[in-house]
């Protein structure tokens, strides 16, 4: 009984020094590649460097997704940092063409919305999801960044009642209606000079004042700026048509 209680005890020990090993060699990994991208963001946002905090470090890595449908679907994804700095965190990714970032998201969706609200007052808020960015974007280069910059122009506008722009069906599901294709192009007509050559476009119809944050896709350090509660709950809840 004894012996098999040592055995066990050894084998965890062995287990537990295992993963401090790894930890230690991934904390030095990640830090070995600290200076070059504290010195990008010193260089672009005049950071200050005791400010920056290095959460997590990814290196080039190789995919294959050939077995989703396409073949010899293959890639490589970008060095990619977790950083934290000035109450934000984002990531910075670094390929062929130089260092890139998302720090700015909180900014350009504030900056985006008081612009958008000076052609339409009724706009609450917008997705933006543009990757990540070389250059700053400046309050007076927003509309610029709106757009050559986003990936798609979505945004949420605010009405006094949701009940005319959709039918419910026989088995109790609502679906929009003409009011609500009518509302839609008026208002991306209004906004036609920014989404003409944009395929993700649309409009979502709310009456509430909604909460928006970064939120950050599946993969390591990539984030975007929407709503705080994903669409289908609030749909569901029915705040957003």
């Amino acid at each position: 009984m004894k012996k098999s209680k040592k055995f066990i005890l050894r084998i965890l020990t062995i287990i537990f020094a295992v993963f401090l090993i790894f930890g230690i060699a991934h904390i030095i990994y990640v830090q070995c590649h600290r200076a070059e991208v504290v010195e990008y963001l010193v260089d672009k946002y005049d950071f200050d460097k005791k400010d920056i905090v290095l959460l997590d470090y990814e290196g080039e890595k190789f995919h294959d997704d050939s077995d989703l449908g396409i073949l010899f679907d293959w890639y490589t994804t970008s060095p990619t940092w977790k950083i934290r700095c000035n109450k934000r965190t984002f990531g910075v990714a670094k390929t062929k063409y130089g260092f890139s970032d998302d720090y700015q998201l909180e900014d350009i969706f504030e900056w985006s919305v008081d612009y958008l609200k000076t052609i339409d007052p009724n706009v609450v808020g917008i997705k933006i999801n543009c990757g990540k960015l070389h250059n700053i974007v400046t309050k007076d280069t927003i509309k610029d960044f709106l757009i050559n910059d986003n990936d798609s122009f979505v945004i949420y506008y605010k009405v006094d009642s949701l009940e005319q722009y959709y039918i419910y069906s026989k088995n109790g599901f609502k679906y929009t209606n003409d009011n609500y294709d009518k509302i839609n192009y008026q208002v991306l007509k209004e906004f036609e000079f920014i989404n003409k050559d944009i395929e993700n476009k649309g409009v979502f119809l709310t009456t509430s004042n909604l909460k928006f944050s970064r939120n950050r896709w599946d993969n390591f350090a990539n984030y975007y700026y929407d709503t705080k509660t994903a669409n289908d709950k609030l749909y569901q809840k029915g705040i957003v048509l």
